[in-house]
């Protein structure tokens, strides 16, 4: 089974063909940052590897299923690349905010 930051994902112990991908940043509101999409994208390919599982529920940890992109990776200014528009072809947050 697969470890991770942003995210959970487990087989269900009362039903074996189902597994549960958790988002887990409460504090965020599960708010997806840049290492969120890498982490689903390999829990999803593990539960693919695995011929027990059919079916994934995706669930939020905490008060909130998913508050959206993380833009406070963007509002502090920590992004910095002289061609912002080439390494992202969208603006958070001017798309998001």
């Amino acid at each position: 089974m697969p470890t991770f930051t942003t995210l959970r994902i487990d087989a269900d112990d009362a039903n074996p063909r189902v597994a549960r991908l958790l988002l887990n940043r409460p504090d965020k509101l599960n708010a997806i940052n840049d290492e969120t999409p890498r982490e689903m994208r390999a829990a999803v390919e593990w539960a693919n590897a695995e011929p027990s599982i059919h079916v994934i529920i995706v669930e939020g940890a905490g008060k909130g299923f998913c508050g959206g992109y993380d833009l406070s990776l963007f509002g502090e200014g920590r992004i910095d690349h002289p061609c912002q528009q080439e390494q992202f072809p969208w603006d958070p947050m001017v798309d998001y905010a």
